[in-house]
Parts: structure tokens; C-alpha cells; sequence
């Protein structure tokens, strides 16, 4: 499969926001949040935003402490990690207002469990001056928006939800060698439920029918009853 990214309406979306960030006027808030179910391309897409807008890409996990996140952001952006928090957090403050750039934190789910990681990055936030994406499962925004202090400070709310058809052609384009036909690609649409993860894996099984066949488009017909996905069991009477 192609590795070009697929310029979906959530994938449109969301740099549209980060982008507006980037250019707010003076006294307007930067900060954004992601969130959306598993499967929907959170991850992908925040990695080519980062990609494309030089971004600071950051994520967390379980074990993350303050000096943890202060850390991995030191290494980010170049600088030598310290041993005590403070100088991290004013070394940090100084490269980010010197050179502004969003900083895309992602499973930011974790940021919940200890309330000193999200008043450091507030902190580091409100004096650099620098745009903060937060990336987080389905929950997250309604969890944030319980969080008077900080949720103030979002401007930008972003969900990712399922796929259309449109982008489903979107994505077959852009990731497929092979051709999917209409028909084919509707079954994927509908068998996937309009998850993207799902229907990338159900289109790179596609491909690789194809190609084993030497067809340049796959039909539906084609297809048959084979199975799209790894934990779809396969039918009786599939070819």
C-alpha cells in the first residue's frame, strides 16, 4: 500500500485548527483537544500534522512523572535534560518563545492521572505562548471539560468520528495500488462501520488479493465472501 496521507474531512479538519492556533491573533488561547474512539486516525494524522508544521511530538504513558514529561520535552526540542524540574521548565519556556512551535501531546488520557503534569504544561503553555494539541480517547474532551482552569484555555475541539463514503474513496485512492470498485469498496465501508483503522486493514487485504491475481481493479463479485479483517471468521461457501 501507498503510504500518502488521505486528506479526509477529520484530517482537514484538524490542521485547519492547528493552523488557526498558530496564527491567533495576540490574547487569544492556543490550545486544542483530539479525541474520538479508538480506530479513527487520531495518531496518523497528528503525526503527519506534526510532521508538516514542525511541530514537538510527545507521548505519554503510564509511567509519566513531571520530570518524565520534562524530560522527553527537552529531547524534543535539543536541549540537556536537568536533574531538577524548575530549570527544565524555564529552559523549555525559552526555546518555545524563541522558536514557537505546537507541541502535540498524545494519549494525553494519561495527563489526567496526575494533576501537577497538566498545571507544568499550563504553565509552560501560558508563558511561551506556544500551541498545545492534547490527544485522548472518547471521554477525553468531557473529562478536560471539567477542568474550569485549563478547559478555558481550549479554543479548539476536535472529534473524529466515523468515515462517509466520500472519504472512504478518499482513502482507497490514496492507499491503494489497486483499483476498488465502487461496489467493493461500499461492502468494506459498511462491514468496517465507517472505522478507519478497520477499513485500512479490509483495503491492504484487498491489495494484496489483487495483486496475487494480477487484477488492476477489484469488484465485488471479485471479492466474494473472503473475509476483511483478521478476527472475521470465514464463511461457509467463501471462496
Amino acid at each position: 500500500m501507498r503510504t500518502e496521507m488521505a486528506m479526509t474531512k477529520n484530517v482537514r479538519r484538524f490542521l485547519a485548527a492547528v493552523r488557526e492556533l498558530s496564527d491567533r491573533p495576540l490574547g487569544v488561547e492556543g490550545m486544542a483537544i483530539l479525541w474520538g474512539d479508538p480506530g479513527e486516525g487520531k495518531s496518523t494524522t497528528v503525526a503527519f500534522a506534526c510532521n508538516a508544521l514542525d511541530g514537538i511530538f510527545l507521548r505519554a504513558n503510564a509511567c509519566w512523572t513531571i520530570t518524565s514529561m520534562l524530560s522527553a520535552l527537552m529531547t524534543e526540542l535539543g536541549l540537556p535534560r536537568y536533574g531538577r524540574k524548575a530549570p527544565m521548565v524555564d529552559a523549555a519556556v525559552k526555546a518555545m518563545s524563541e522558536r514557537p512551535r505546537p507541541i502535540f501531546i498524545d494519549e494525553a488520557d494519561y495527563l489526567l492521572r496526575v494533576k501537577d503534569l497538566l498545571d507544568v504544561m499550563r504553565d509552560i503553555y501560558d508563558v511561551s505562548g506556544a500551541p498545545v494539541v492534547l490527544i485522548g480517547m472518547e471521554d477525553f474532551a468531557r473529562k478536560v471539560q471539567s477542568i474550569g482552569k485549563f478547559a478555558r484555555r481550549v479554543t479548539q475541539w476536535v472529534k473524529f468520528s466515523g468515515i462517509d463514503a466520500e472519504d472512504a474513496r478518499t482513502l482507497a485512492d490514496a492507499l491503494c495500488e489497486v483499483t476498488v470498485a465502487d461496489d467493493l469498496l461500499a461492502h468494506v465501508h459498511q462491514a468496517a462501520r465507517s472505522n478507519i483503522g478497520r477499513m485500512v486493514t479490509g483495503l491492504s487485504r484487498i491489495e494484496q488479493f489483487g495483486r496475487l491475481n494480477a487484477l488492476d481493479s477489484v469488484t465485488r463479485k471479485e471479492w466474494g465472501n473472503r473475509p476483511l479483517f483478521y478476527d472475521q471468521p470465514r464463511f461457509k461457501g467463501g471462496r
